[in-house]
């Protein structure tokens, strides 16, 4: 039952692109600046500029992983705003402290459990060297939130649809590195003209569509498999999880993206681009995905007398 709304049917409608914001801001000294209407028309147009399709070329960047966590630390250590470089989204925390609790996941040893088990069954050392774990929240094409398990290789990332309930592995897919093409690790944002609100949450997304739009027959069709891309945020429990950085880690979008982005670049055969852009999730209406997320369906938790 915890994918009861994952297929529903909503109102969609565009194509998957990629364009980022290039337009690069001159400073001269002792030079007043002049504003024109052309100059504000297009500013004005690069709000949101960015809708993935990983068409365009992006050069790599090892610093910018950071979030919004970031700013906390700058705050605490005594760094004044203009020492700092990168302006990182603002975060909205999901769920609360008692709701998190229902999580099955939070429970004491679940989730390591669960990991372990799925590293001894899963991964075969023809799948490369083994270099993390992660329990990440999966936005799907129709802006779902499901709950995976992820394994990294120096190979492959395997993500797998976990019964926490059961302790059984339902699912897994491989997605070997040498297929992707595109990575995009930015603010999950939406269509300007989308109804959606905001989620405020970064993400991590890996492509291997070569830069071609989607196909008519996967955009339209809930139940495909051909979907080219896989979009991950941190899960719930990461704003919620008692102890530091290390304790929390498991749980975080953010270690996932340093490792992998580590694993493309140490692998001589790779020809994968690292953007650092907004990731843009086309949902304009998807009230469907609002309730199955509101609800968190894709979670495995106590709901009143039952559990699914």
């Amino acid at each position: 039952m915890s994918d009861i709304l994952e297929d529903d049917l909503e109102f969609r409608g565009g194509t998957l692109q990629l364009s980022t914001d290039n337009s690069a801001v001159g400073v001269v000294e002792n030079q007043p600046s002049v504003t024109t209407d052309s100059t504000r028309k297009q500013s004005q147009g690069n709000v949101h500029p960015s809708v993935l399709s990983g068409a365009d070329s992006l050069t790599s960047s090892t610093n910018s992983f950071a979030d919004a966590r970031t700013q906390e630390q700058q705050n605490a250590s005594g760094l004044s705003p203009t020492e700092s470089q990168t302006v990182y989204p603002r975060y909205d925390v999901p769920f609360n402290k008692e709701n998190i609790k229902d999580f099955f996941t939070f429970r004491k040893g679940v989730v390591e459990a669960a990991i372990q088990e799925c590293i001894t069954i899963l991964l075969f050392p023809e799948d490369g060297e083994y270099l993390g774990s992660w329990l990440l929240t999966e936005i799907t094409l129709w802006d779902n939130e499901k709950e995976r398990i992820v394994l990294l290789t120096s190979r492959l990332v395997m993500t797998i649809k976990y019964d926490f309930i059961a302790m059984k592995q339902l699912d897994f897919k491989k997605t070997y590195l040498d297929d992707l093409d595109t990575i995009v690790i930015g603010e999950l944002v939406y269509p300007p003209s989308s109804l959606v609100p905001e989620r405020n949450l970064r993400g991590v997304r890996l492509m291997w569509n070569k830069g071609e739009p989607l196909p008519l027959k996967t955009v339209w069709n809930p139940f495909s498999q051909d979907v080219p891309f896989l979009t991950f945020a941190s899960h719930p429990i990461y704003w919620h999880k008692d102890g530091g950085v290390e304790e929390r880690a498991t749980y975080d979008m953010e270690t996932f993206a340093q490792k992998l982005q580590r694993a493309i670049e140490i692998m001589p055969s790779s020809s994968c681009c690292i953007h650092h852009s907004p990731i843009v999730i086309q949902s304009y209406v998807g009230l469907t995905s609002m309730l199955h997320n509101k609800t968190s369906m894709g979670f495995f938790k106590v709901r009143g007398k039952f559990s699914f």
